[in-house]
């Protein structure tokens, strides 16, 4: 069976940034997942934030909205993200998270809230970190693994039918 796996291709990450402009001077953490090796457009990824300094903006529910100037939310290369330029909002509250990387990338990584009542950013994006997460080992190639199934069947067919005859030559000499 193990012969009909392969590696999995959805990634997820961990994501940190430091409120060096909002005044509480804590951090953000959170979860991403979702991503492929590559360029990501963005729907289908999600956020989840697990912490921040005033524990605002605490949801699993954070969906892709959008990028700035529409270009690619993340690009992940070799297993690391390179460039992340994306806006989540919460399907469940008015709260806001967007992730950016470097000085250019679009957005500044940032939790808010539409009435403003806290705003953790780091305008310059220079404490936001990726790390990759432990990914799902394996996922089934479903033709592969149908396949190896129908060798190990044929492989056991063969055997019987030979250690069958194996019998019948023993008797007879």
């Amino acid at each position: 069976m193990l012969l009909g796996a392969a590696p999995a291709h959805a990634l997820n990450f961990t994501f940190r940034f430091q409120d060096v402009n909002g005044g509480s001077n804590g951090f953000v953490t959170g979860t991403l997942s979702g991503l492929v090796d590559g360029d990501n457009a963005g729907p289908g990824i999600t956020a989840t934030v697990t912490s921040s300094p005033g524990g605002e903006g605490l949801f699993s529910d954070y969906i892709f909205v959008g990028s700035s100037e529409g270009g690619n939310a993340f690009t992940v290369t070799s297993g690391n993200i390179t460039f992340a330029n994306a806006f989540f909002g919460s399907s469940s509250s008015a709260y806001s998270l967007f992730l950016g990387t470097g000085e250019n990338s679009g957005y500044f990584s940032q939790l808010t809230d539409a009435d403003s009542n806290f705003n953790y950013v780091d305008v310059s994006n220079s404490t936001t970190q990726f790390t990759a997460a432990t990914p799902v080992p394996f996922e089934l190639n479903s033709a592969v693994g149908i396949a190896t199934l129908g060798f190990c069947f044929g492989a056991a067919k063969v055997r019987k039918n030979h250690l069958a005859k194996k019998r019948m030559v023993s008797v007879e000499a």
